[in-house]
């Protein structure tokens, strides 16, 4: 006998894709919750940047961000660090984790509107280095660390 013309195959291959939208929308009023919405940075408190995938690879686009928080980084050959934002900032504090440590240091913005801003290292760090950011927005502190593996020339 075979699997399809069993019934019971045949009603379960009937009833499984409806069963799944169901469940897919069950799942979807259950969690409508208000603890799931976005809700606005408040003033002084602290809250994480994630690393954007492109600062793990060679020649890639880096940047930091959280929800619609985006912080868009540079590094040139010559050792000057660019780092752009959508937002106004109201400072930035960028150092070095390597074998030197540098510690926290103030970027200096370039725009009068405080979106772009520049920092010039004494050495330029090699790819092996992470770059630690810390921002502030509004009275709202925002932090992150990338690689800096994407100061390497892409392939």
């Amino acid at each position: 006998m075979s699997m399809i013309t069993n019934k019971h195959v045949l009603a379960a291959l009937l009833v499984a894709p409806i069963l799944a939208v169901l469940a897919w929308y069950g799942a979807g009023f259950l969690g409508d919750g208000e603890e799931l919405q976005a809700v606005p940075a408040q003033a002084g408190d602290s809250y994480p940047l994630i690393e954007r995938p492109g600062c793990r690879y060679p020649g890639g686009d880096c940047g930091l961000s959280n929800e619609d928080f985006k912080l868009a980084i540079a590094l040139l050959p010559s050792g000057q660090l660019r780092m752009m934002s959508a937002v106004p900032l109201d400072f930035i504090l960028v150092g070095l984790v390597s074998k030197n440590d540098q510690g926290p240091v103030k970027a200096l913005p370039v725009s009068a509107e405080q979106v772009r801003w520049v920092h010039n290292f004494a050495v330029t760090p090699s790819s092996e280095d992470r770059l630690r950011v810390v921002t502030g927005v509004s009275g709202a502190t925002w932090f992150g660390e990338v690689a800096l593996t994407f100061t390497q020339s892409g392939d």
